[in-house]
């Protein structure tokens, strides 16, 4: 009997090798046994967007542990971590491109990590083939602006006056698109946004009026700040340098670098749960975000690093990574990173 074709019947499939079946890794990603280590991240900051955790774009928040015992030294390593990722990528800019960077920091008047002493020891100091001369290092600081504020309401319009700033190079820039057939923008064009003490300044708006409006006026700051960084996503990077510190007042804890790489993996150790949000790989323990106003603040930020001291040891870590798979990435620092 001749066979006939039907709806359950078919041809046998045409056999594959297993591999082909396997996801394909992402340019850049490729497992290796270093990809735990957070150095190469940020050496490379804001150069290679596929996979690091420093991409343009993005709202990156920088947070210290509280520690009651060695407050002023974490706001010294918050500084100098900052600082050097700041001095890092104005170091990388030729003389001739100069002009195509510019940086806005806005802080509390009463904070000094972003003194433009401390910019010019942290230029001079930065790890560079050849290092820069004194005239060279201010050269690159005439491309910062520092906006020192007193209060929320002072920050709230240095923040609109950056906006404003932002908006007019994005209408020239598609003037200058609209005017000439073959637009050939500088791609190297960048923008840092640095806002300090963002979270000491909403505290001081608690204390003198009311948690909820503290809270309000801090959501209404992260929106405006996320809304800037996706409109000019191809050069605007925003950095928040939170002054007060995550968690409650705690001494070091007892996990060192060596007993965590037996435990880098992220997915085994992922910090976030319904209850708890993020946690420390290294303070697992230590509730980062116990208020309210923490919690809204750590909303408004897509990728955030922490800082703390583990067994004398000065630790960066990923706590949080929104658009990658930075989390859980971790390396002690050192000075000389760059």
């Amino acid at each position: 009997m001749a066979s006939t074709s039907t709806p359950y019947s078919s041809a046998p499939a045409f056999p594959t090798l297993a591999h082909f079946l396997l996801p394909q890794p992402n340019h850049g990603q490729a497992s290796t046994p270093g990809t735990w280590d957070l150095k190469d991240d940020i050496c490379k900051a804001f150069k290679s967007p596929a996979h690091s955790v420093f991409r343009k774009g993005t709202v990156i928040g920088f947070s210290k542990l509280r520690n009651q015992a060695k407050e002023n030294d974490d706001i010294d390593f918050l500084g100098q971590v900052t600082r050097s990722i700041l001095a890092a990528q104005l170091c990388k800019t030729s003389a001739s491109s100069i002009p195509n960077v510019k940086t806005y920091i806005i802080h509390p008047a009463n904070i000094d990590i972003f003194s433009p002493q401390r910019l010019l020891e942290s230029l001079l100091s930065a790890s560079q083939p050849s290092a820069l001369s004194r005239d060279e290092a201010i050269s690159h600081l005439d491309t910062v602006q520092l906006f020192p504020v007193f209060d929320m309401a002072a920050a709230v319009q240095a923040i609109g006056e950056v906006s404003d700033t932002l908006h007019r190079y994005k209408e020239e820039r598609e003037s200058q698109q609209a005017r000439q057939a073959e637009f050939t923008g500088n791609n190297d064009y960048s923008i840092f946004l640095v806002i300090a003490g963002l979270d000491t300044l909403t505290e001081g708006v608690v204390r003198a009026s009311s948690t909820v409006r503290g809270t309000a006026v801090l959501s209404n700051i992260l929106r405006t700040l996320t809304q800037l960084s996706r409109m000019h996503s191809s050069y605007l990077s925003v950095m928040l340098v939170n002054t007060s510190g995550v968690g409650t007042m705690t001494s070091d804890t007892h996990v060192t670098p060596g007993q965590m790489q037996q435990r880098r993996n992220p997915r085994n150790n992922l910090q976030v749960s319904h209850e708890d949000g993020l946690h420390s790989i290294f303070h697992a323990s230590e509730k980062l975000f116990p208020s309210l106003l923490m919690r809204t603040l750590e909303q408004g930020i897509d990728a955030h690093l922490l800082l703390s001291t583990v067994k004398s040891a000065h630790v960066v870590e990923v706590i949080k990574d929104r658009v990658g798979n930075g989390v859980g990435r971790w390396c002690t620092w050192d000075k000389q990173i760059h």
